[in-house]
């Protein structure tokens, strides 16, 4: 009996290799709005599952859902727009959600040079065939092609992408075997978005106390009375006194590690 159901399983996985193709593809800007897109296109013995797969995104009143096809598969293709990382990380996307003693999810710590975010997600599957019966299947649905792609406006500090690309703004996990095989698979992404604005700002103020130094150096120098040049030095010496503070604090909270904890967690979290 267990030779026929090997047998099965093989034919079974003859019949569907190369019949799913997917995947989902995050685009963070630099301004922190997330676009997501998922697609996932099949063969008509799966389709019960690429329904079950539109069915999720329905409720998102925010999400258009459009017909794929491609040679003899077909699916659905599904754009999602976020304004913020916050409200994408409380929209319950599966993957994002924090885990009891798993995965983190998504965790935010608000800065005045930049937000830092750590991605520390949880893909799983269950596994339906014994041991032997798996390496059959896994090596015939070779074709089947599902990633996660992370698209981030700056490089990553720190990753476990699958692939990436040379500047770490490109990530992607290959999910395909957890989602064929089974398990689980800790996928991770640290990474940063910078507030422009506020870094010019703060240039500008280290500019303005540095020429106000160098002003009143000069106007010490040009001075006649001891009581001039001594009001020009002690005014010199205040400006000179910001500025290294303001460049110190500056270097600091821009080169200081970023520590995440429980408390920065922003997804939504399940047992």
């Amino acid at each position: 009996m267990k030779k026929i159901l090997l047998a099965a399983t093989i034919l079974l996985a003859a019949t569907c290799a190369g019949c799913l193709q997917g995947g989902s593809h995050l685009i963070i800007t630099d301004d922190g709005a997330v676009f997501m897109r998922n697609r996932i296109i099949g063969v008509p013995l799966i389709a019960e599952h690429i329904e079950s797969f539109r069915k999720s995104f329905e409720n998102k009143p925010n999400a258009e859902i459009s017909p794929v096809a491609e040679n003899n598969m077909s699916g659905y293709e599904v754009r999602v727009h976020y304004p913020s990382i916050e409200t994408f990380a409380a929209d319950g996307s599966e993957i994002y959600m924090t885990r009891t003693d798993k995965c983190k999810g998504i965790q935010q710590r608000r800065g005045w040079f930049f937000d830092a975010y750590n991605f520390d997600m949880l893909s799983t599957g269950e596994r339906t065939f014994s041991p032997s019966e798996a390496a059959a299947v896994q090596s015939m649905l070779s074709q089947v092609s599902f990633d996660l792609v992370i698209e981030l406006p700056y490089s990553a500090e720190n990753h476990n992408a699958d692939k990436f690309d040379a500047a770490n703004k490109i990530l992607t996990w290959n999910l395909a075997p957890v989602l064929i095989g089974g398990g689980e698979k800790h996928l991770h992404a640290q990474f940063k978005i910078f507030h422009r604005d506020k870094i010019f700002l703060t240039a500008a103020a280290e500019i303005l106390l540095l020429a106000a130094m160098i002003f009143f150096h000069v106007k010490r120098k040009s001075e006649v009375s001891d009581n001039l040049a001594s009001a020009m030095k002690f005014k010199r010496n205040v400006f000179g006194g910001l500025f290294v503070a303001l460049l110190i604090i500056s270097a600091y909270m821009l080169l200081a590690p970023v520590n995440f904890t429980d408390a920065d967690i922003i997804s939504i979290t399940v047992q």
